[in-house]
């Protein structure tokens, strides 16, 4: 549909006659027409007849130039041909009575062609109070000599309500008897569309106010629109924040110029800038806001960005409790790992220590405390552990009973602890002699023991015996006390002298009481004929 002010602005050019002319209709008093221009408008000359003269579609004007029919003719169905084929509706009143319409105006309102001519003007407005309305509204104007520019509802024959658009001016404002001209265009589609749009934006903003993020739009650095949200978050109103600059919420301008340089190159490219940064309220207080922003044409930054803000104060608030209560938990896991560390560390001292001393009692137990070789009971598990070996193996076992002479005077003359040193440096001697399967073992003041299996040979055990005189033999110095002390050695064999491990052990004994008897610093071994005791 063509706009109302085109057409509205051509049709007083297509009638230049005289002077107060208005697009739309001419009536004439003075004219008669020709018959053939007459039978084609048979509907307006009852219409003419009863108002004193032709009613016509060409302006009104007190009198026609002079001009033959054939050419007044020819120009008025021109004139009525743009009038039934305009896009708008064109009327022309006199006493709120319909004079002239064109054909849209007709279709417009649903009546056929020049029903409407004579009709009451009232006829098209939803009721008479409707149009009595409207009058109160238009009169003021057209008397002006204004143009009337309105919107208003009008009703269709069949009843329905429609909205128009009309234009109007009266022929002569000093007389508004002669009549004026309306031009009418249905714009039904374009307020529903309005309406539409309308309630539309009011669901934007009632959604917009009634969410629970702020949201705002800004351009070149200024806000545009926010939300009820975004401006209760800043303690501003909606309207104060309108053109404000967009740096006025950030806690100062190096805050707000290190922002824009991170969000620059995300917004540019198309992207969703997401990040939690410190803003400031209108009161100055600064807060914790995630922001969410996006360009409207990331190829163009000067359209504007749209930026959704979420306080998030208490969940940072949170974020801090929970990481302060974890550092302190881990601290204090950590002090109590610490401690239990020391406890345990305590615990292994004292369970080693109990387990030293068990050992230790363990050790005495089966040891000599002053030279450190096993005892009597241990050398006793000893010689069983050797003679079952000698069962299985068919090997030899060779005991060797030592007993240092004089050892009684020197301890005497020069006392327990030289004689102690003494017994240790034997210890230590015989030690050295042996191999690692061989048992040496104290088993009285100054009395040794020597068990020797897996021997092959008799003659091994007298080579050994041999060897461990002549290491006793040898000077030692004590304390400062140079000294000379000989061995008695008493040999026996298993199986030849005995059987079991206490028989074997007598009979090196008898063997080493018969060295002593040959003048000690010997070795003897057993023989038949030597007393075993027992």
């Amino acid at each position: 549909m063509a706009p109302v002010g085109e057409n509205h602005a051509r049709l007083p050019m297509l009638f230049p006659y005289g002077k107060g002319t208005i697009p739309g209709l001419v009536i004439s008093r003075t004219k008669s027409f020709p018959p053939r221009l007459m039978e084609r408008l048979p509907a307006r000359r009852e219409s003419m007849e009863t108002s004193g003269g032709v009613i016509l579609s060409a302006p009104i004007i007190d009198a026609l130039p002079s001009c033959d029919a054939s050419e007044l003719e020819h120009r008025l169905l021109e004139y009525q041909a743009i009038l039934d084929n305009a896009s708008l509706g064109i009327t022309f009143t006199r006493r709120r009575t319909f004079l002239h319409c064109n054909q849209r105006f007709s279709e417009m309102f649903g009546w056929e062609s020049n029903e409407l001519v004579g009709q009451p003007a009232n006829l098209t407005y939803p009721s008479p109070a409707a149009y009595d309305r409207w009058l109160r509204m238009a009169a003021p104007v057209l008397r002006a000599g204004r143009r009337l520019d309105t919107e208003v509802q009008m009703a269709r024959r069949d009843g329905s309500i429609f909205w128009c658009r009309m234009l109007g001016r009266l022929i002569d404002p000093a007389d508004a008897s002669k009549g004026a001209i309306f031009i009418t265009e249905d714009i039904t589609e374009r307020k529903e569309a309005a309406e539409a749009q309308r309630r539309l934006l009011l669901e934007y903003q009632a959604m917009l106010d009634n969410a629970s993020l702020g949201v705002t739009f800004s351009r070149k650095r200024r806000f545009l629109h926010c939300n009820r949200r975004f401006s209760e978050m800043f303690g501003w109103t909606c309207e104060e924040l309108i053109d404000q600059p967009t740096h006025i919420l950030y806690p100062s301008p190096e805050a707000y110029e290190e922002l824009t340089l991170l969000a620059r190159p995300i917004l540019t490219s198309g992207q969703r800038l997401d990040l939690e940064v410190r803003m400031k309220r209108r009161d100055g207080m600064l807060f914790w806001c995630r922001v969410l922003a996006k360009s409207i044409d990331p190829s163009d930054p000067g359209k504007g960005t749209i930026y959704l803000t979420e306080d998030i104060t208490e969940r940072r608030s949170a974020q801090e409790a929970i990481k302060r209560a974890h550092d302190e938990l881990e601290l204090r896991v950590q002090e109590r790992t610490a401690e239990l560390a020391r406890a345990n560390a305590l615990l292994q001292a004292e369970i080693q220590e109990r387990q030293m001393a068990e050992e230790r009692i363990r050790y005495l137990a089966h040891h000599d405390a002053l030279t450190g070789l096993p005892n009597r009971r241990l050398l006793q598990d000893r010689m069983e552990q050797a003679l079952e070996m000698a069962r299985r193996h068919r090997h030899l076992v060779a005991v060797q009973f030592i007993d240092l002479d004089c050892f009684k005077p020197i301890n005497d003359r020069l006392g327990h602890h030289v004689g102690d040193l003494l017994l240790q440096a034997v210890a230590t001697r015989l030690r050295s002699l042996l191999r690692g399967v061989d048992t040496v073992a104290r088993v009285g003041g100054d009395e040794f023991v020597i068990v020797l299996p897996e021997m092959h040979e008799e003659s091994a055990a007298q080579e050994t015996a041999q060897k461990v005189l002549a290491a006793l033999s040898q000077p030692y110095d004590i304390d400062g006390h140079q000294m000379l002390v000989t061995p008695s050695i008493g040999v026996s064999l298993y199986p030849r002298d005995a059987q079991s491990a206490e028989r074997l052990l007598s009979a090196a004994d008898c063997a080493m009481y018969h060295a002593k008897r040959q003048g000690k610093g010997n070795w003897q071994l057993f023989r038949d004929g030597m007393c075993v005791p027992g």
